[in-house]
């Protein structure tokens, strides 16, 4: 099989057990971006995979990456309020539940992302 074949909604729901993004369509919007960055950072010697289907399955993390930060972005988030009061002292806490996930900034996101590629697979950073 060759690398990036696993990189599906069955591999990431099925093999990973992983159920956030919720069907094949809105894998499938990350899934090339995803393959292409990786396959360069593997083309130019800065990723090994460590463990089999290691690098399918960081790409498949770094879809769900991008799909929870595009829930955030587009308002469709879950919003999570609790708010308690007692005589003239109120505290409120809420928003959306994936805003510590990813704080609507690509540099958090790509944070995310580049986390899932360490833990699946080696990654040496540097000019070679």
């Amino acid at each position: 099989m060759a690398q990036f074949d696993n990189v599906n909604y069955t591999f990431y729901s099925s093999t990973l057990g992983r159920a956030v993004v919720p069907d094949e369509a809105s894998f499938d919007l990350y899934k090339t971006e995803n393959i292409l960055f990786v396959k360069n950072l593997v083309a130019d010697g800065l990723v090994f995979e460590r463990e089999e289907n290691g690098i399918d399955s960081a790409v498949c993390m770094m879809c769900e990456v991008d799909y929870k930060a595009s829930l955030i972005e587009s308002g469709k988030a879950d919003n999570a309020v609790a708010s308690e009061s007692l005589g003239a002292y109120s505290y409120s806490t809420g928003g959306k539940v994936f805003d510590s996930f990813v704080d609507k900034n690509a540099k958090s996101v790509a944070e995310q992302k580049m986390k899932w590629l360490r833990l699946y697979c080696d990654y040496v950073p540097g000019v070679r």
